[in-house]
């Protein structure tokens, strides 16, 4: 008999053993009905099983209650193994959980299976933040927001430095639009003595456009500086269109309600820039959904991100006619931290969007 026959026929005799169970319990209870309602036997039975509290409710009909409730029990507790759920009668819990024994210990959930638990929400922190708020809570910790910066979230920074630094190799006057630049320290700060590129800063938060300021006065780059305190969705309407060299979307989306209009920010590229997305990978988002912070005042609060999903960037660009130019992992652990996505827009000499996948780098 094959494993497959074997088990079909297991099932087949338990719920066989379940159903004659259930008639027999049935049978039991209607002889036992019967054999109460003979006279001479319902005062006693009434008084040893019914008990005086059915007998002033139901009177004669108390050991008629009784049998029911005898095979409503008996049909509970069969359904209980059969399902594997329990039943708890105050301390004594009946029935067994599903595919473990008393020998199997629970399963301890690791690796993976860990990343895809729901985390908690800190305990440490005075509030929440919503992404709906993520002005207001990057606006609190804006004086204290570069203190947080981890290793991999300066990995990140520098894979996105490295891919301007190649552009502005060939194009020393390259146009930057900056989305969502916040402070600035990590990636505008590394090109504060370039006297040549041209860097287009836009926040919706004051505070952040603040220390950005602070970060570059006084050198070569703030003189080519130009600041936008604004939503990122609505900009656009301020800017140059076919102008950018390189539209930066470093870290954002993950703070956002919603994805940003790709089809606009394609609009912003020049002919052969680059659209640069990094973000979180989404399964560590789903492990570390919270974004914590301190605010100038020393409470700790934290911002609940977004999970930002590669493939919908990747859908989102493809449609508003962008070209996967590469695209890869950030980080060493077994769950990566994050990943960053260059896009290109392409143009046939017909002045059309190529519109098609380009060369995905090896992870």
């Amino acid at each position: 008999m094959s494993p497959a026959t074997h088990g079909t026929a297991a099932v087949a005799a338990s719920a066989a053993i379940h159903t004659a169970s259930i008639r027999a319990l049935t049978l039991s209870a209607a002889r036992m009905s019967s054999s109460w309602h003979q006279p001479g036997l319902t005062t006693r039975i009434q008084g040893d099983i019914a008990g005086q509290p059915l007998q002033d409710i139901f009177g004669n009909y108390a050991a008629y209650v009784t049998g029911i409730l005898l095979i409503v029990v008996s049909i509970l507790i069969i359904w209980a193994f059969q399902r594997g759920q329990p039943i708890e009668l105050g301390p004594v819990k009946i029935g067994r959980l599903r595919g473990r024994t008393s020998r199997q210990p629970p399963r301890k959930e690791t690796g993976a299976d860990q990343h895809m638990l729901p985390a908690a929400n800190p305990e440490d922190v005075t509030r929440i933040y919503d992404v709906s708020n993520a002005a207001q809570f990057y606006g609190a910790i804006a004086v204290n927001y570069d203190q947080g910066n981890s290793v991999n979230l300066l990995a990140t920074h520098m894979e996105v430095i490295a891919v301007v630094s190649r552009t502005r190799e060939t194009k020393p006057s390259a146009q930057i639009l900056d989305l969502g630049g916040g402070t600035g320290h990590a990636v505008a700060t590394h090109f504060f003595n370039d006297s040549c590129i041209r860097w287009t800063y836009v926040d919706f938060s004051p505070a952040m456009v603040g220390q950005l300021q602070q970060h570059l006065a006084g050198r070569p780059l703030y003189e080519n500086l130009q600041v936008y305190v604004e939503d990122i969705n609505q900009v656009y309407r301020r800017l140059h269109g076919k102008h950018y060299d390189i539209v930066l979307l470093n870290l954002v989306c993950s703070s956002m309600p919603e994805p940003p209009n790709f089809a606009r920010l394609a609009q912003l590229i020049s002919p052969d820039g680059l659209l640069i997305v990094s973000d979180i990978n989404p399964q560590y988002t789903y492990a570390h959904p919270y974004f914590k912070g301190t605010t100038a005042e020393g409470a700790k609060v934290a911002l609940s991100t977004r999970a930002v999903e590669p493939l919908d960037v990747l859908a989102r660009a493809r449609d508003a006619g962008l070209q996967l130019a590469e695209m890869k992992k950030i980080g060493d652990a077994e769950l990566s931290y994050s990943y960053i996505a260059v896009f290109a827009n392409r143009v046939h000499p017909g002045g059309n969007h190529q519109g098609q996948v380009g060369h995905l780098l090896p992870t």
